[in-house]
């Protein structure tokens, strides 16, 4: 009777564990989020190690598919997605470009955090990482489409929020983000994910092609 008890537990627990994958562990952590905001810092390595770019600014997210990324300095630019589209705003250059957000989605992936209806074990090898010395949870996401504009990206999370991410292109530089100053599951106003284009802005709309 004791085997037979033991075995029935053993049928029932079985599907949680046939079920648990790295892939469902990160996509339980991106779903326990509802809305972010920070501050990052996001550094741009070449591929000997060397610091080529650094930037800061804002971010927020409204899941699902809403998303604002604003770099203040050096050079400002905002990108902003909202479920169907992603705006990305070049003030300098006083030009937008619209594109379809499924397309874009594979050349951002800080858009993962907002779920833009991506299936991260279809679109993503995921596994997790063994980082020496680092405090951070890592996984590492690595796209199945070969024409992704990234090779591999690297998610560190702190108390199951997102502390880091790490973006490698296929010639070996490296993209490093710090989120700072998290806030999650909180108010966001609509307003942060809608875009109007200022008056004598050049407007590139990649959606209207076929």
């Amino acid at each position: 009777m004791l085997k037979q008890k033991i075995l029935l537990m053993l049928l029932c627990c079985s599907p949680l564990f046939a079920f648990a994958t790295p892939a469902t562990d990160l996509a339980s952590l991106l779903n326990a989020v509802h809305t972010m905001k920070a501050d990052f810092i996001q550094k741009v390595y070449d591929n000997h190690g060397k610091v080529i770019q650094t930037s800061q600014g804002k971010m927020a997210l409204d899941r699902p598919g809403k998303f604002r990324w604003q770099v203040t300095k050096p050079i400002p630019q905002l990108i902003i997605a909202n479920q169907t589209r992603l705006w990305i705003y070049d003030s300098d250059l006083e030009q937008v470009t619209i594109r379809p957000l499924t397309q874009a989605a594979g050349d951002t992936p800080a858009l993962l955090l907002s779920h833009v209806g991506t299936s991260l074990e279809t679109d993503y090898a995921v596994k997790p990482l063994d980082k020496t010395g680092s405090s951070l949870t890592w996984f590492q996401l690595t796209p199945k489409n070969t024409e992704n504009m990234f090779a591999s990206v690297q998610m560190g999370f702190k108390q199951n929020e997102i502390s880091e991410m790490r973006l490698e292109d296929h010639l070996g530089h490296i993209t490093a983000i710090t989120f700072t100053q998290t806030q999650t599951n909180v108010a966001l106003p609509g307003a942060q994910f809608t875009f109007k284009a200022p008056a004598g802005v050049d407007v590139i709309d990649e959606t209207l092609r076929r």
